[in-house]
């Protein structure tokens, strides 16, 4: 994304760092949007997308044609003893058989006759096959299963950073808005405390309060700015963290402007309940960590397949068909003969099977802890996830309970103000009811503001934190 979609931005640069202003708010989408495009956390998490690819293509390399060629010559005493060239072009298949075909010339006076060739040299074309090891898989299909398996293991951790990130964003923006309306609330009650004094002063002089009554006014007014200048080190505070999750598409930190201010409605959770059991079925299935390790006990599979593979004999089948090499241009007595070929079988096979046996009962026992891997993380999943959902069943009856209480508190301080005014009261009380409401007030932001991160980490316990996020950008996940 592009900074426009912050509602009128500019961008400010200058020689040490960037910053971000904007006369409207930061929303939520347009923090998430700049966190997706150009953190530097979320570019190295799409590293492991071209992590595993490459892993894959390195792998596949096992099996690209391999062309081959070798000359060896020897002169002596003015004499040719021989001069052999050997060239040609292997192809590996997945299959485990081998093609291979070439050219062979050879020449000298003390050639070994079974080197000979034809005048125009012998042209060769064949297959090599295993018959017992390495029919079913072999070290270059196991390697390719491998990097695939790692693959998948380096998406899932892609994912996992995700999650990660998102999460550290989006808390550190829900503080922001928190203290955006802490910092609020602190002036509304210097506003209120400044009426107050400016009317206590007023009937003193008017001979109906007495002095005592304009110092209660002014402690109260000094306590109230006490409070608005912690609230405002809050904010500042807040906002410098939340800038920590801002960069330009250059990788130049960002920073927030002080007319820069939160949006209150992302404050607000979601309407929609939870549904627990929906939620634990979409965890199994999508979890970061179980998809890694899915990966990893895939590849013991492999590794078991192999060592399995192991305990059979190698049995090599070769046939190679043979040709006169004036067969490329058609020379006399050239035709081609299927009676020309040369072919053998190799055979080898350990008497004990010790290191083979070994290997195989390591590679199983690796696998069997695997799979109790993935059966306890499942588990601690499962219950991470009622945990979370019970914390937050909890905190929407804090938030209903603390709204009642807001409202309660306000009544109380209404009532305490009309009986004030009808010299039935104290200003003592009347302080005392609205340091209760103010405190109150806090609370329930502190409240709403838990609530919501309440989802935020249900959701990312759950490891579909990211799924979220790409819905809420419209982005391919």
């Amino acid at each position: 994304m592009r900074p426009a979609a912050i509602v009128i931005p500019l961008l400010l640069v200058n020689s040490a760092n960037a910053q971000l202003d904007t006369v409207q708010v930061l929303t939520r989408s347009a923090l998430l949007e700049l966190v997706t495009d150009n953190h530097p956390a979320v570019r190295q998490a799409m590293l492991r997308t071209d992590m595993g690819d490459a892993a894959v293509r390195s792998a596949r390399g096992a099996f690209d044609p391999k062309a081959v060629a070798g000359y060896t010559e020897k002169t002596f005493d003015n004499k040719e003893y021989y001069s052999l060239l050997d060239a040609g072009l292997k192809v590996p298949t997945w299959f485990g058989a081998e093609l291979f075909g070439g050219f062979q010339n050879t020449r000298g006076e003390f050639l070994n006759d079974v080197d000979l060739t034809p005048e125009d040299g012998l042209l060769k074309a064949g297959v090599s096959v295993p018959l017992g090891q390495g029919l079913f898989i072999d070290k270059r299909r196991a390697d390719l299963r491998k990097a695939q398996a790692y693959q998948d293991m380096a998406e899932a951790e892609r994912l996992r950073l995700l999650n990660d990130v998102y999460y550290d964003a989006l808390t550190d923006h829900l503080e922001w808005i928190a203290a955006y309306q802490r910092l609020g609330i602190a002036r509304a009650a210097v506003e209120q405390a400044d009426v107050r004094l400016v009317g206590i002063r007023g009937s003193f002089r008017g001979g109906d309060r007495p002095a005592i009554d304009t110092l209660e006014a002014l402690l109260q007014v000094q306590d109230r700015l006490m409070r608005l200048r912690d609230a405002e080190v809050q904010f500042r505070n807040a906002t410098l963290i939340l800038s920590n999750h801002l960069w330009d598409d250059v990788l130049r930190p960002l920073e927030i402007a002080p007319s820069v201010i939160p949006d209150t409605v992302d404050l607000r959770a979601p309407v929609a309940p939870t549904n627990v059991d929906t939620l634990i079925s979409r965890a199994m299935d999508e979890h970061p960590k179980l998809l890694e390790l899915a990966g990893k006990l895939e590849q013991l599979e492999v590794e078991q397949r192999l060592r399995s593979e192991y305990l059979k004999p190698q049995l090599d089948l070769n046939y190679t068909f043979l040709a006169n090499g004036g067969l490329v241009s058609n020379g006399p007595g050239t035709a081609w003969d299927p009676a020309d070929r040369q072919w053998g079988v190799g055979f080898s096979m350990p008497l004990f099977l010790r290191k083979e046996r070994g290997d195989l009962t390591l590679a199983q026992l690796r696998r069997t802890g695997s799979q109790l891997d993935i059966e306890r993380e499942r588990q601690q999943i499962r219950t991470t996830i009622g945990r979370r959902n019970n914390e937050l069943a909890l905190t929407e009856q804090q938030v209903l309970l603390g709204g009642s209480m807001v409202a309660n508190y306000s009544q109380l301080l209404g009532g305490e103000n009309r009986r004030f005014q009808a010299g039935e009261s104290s200003l003592f009380l009347v302080n005392q009811r609205e340091v209760a409401l103010l405190d109150s007030q806090l609370k329930q932001v502190d409240l709403v503001a838990k609530l919501r991160k309440a989802h935020f980490v249900l959701d990312k316990d759950a490891g579909i934190l990211w799924r979220q996020v790409a819905e809420q950008l419209n982005q391919t996940p």
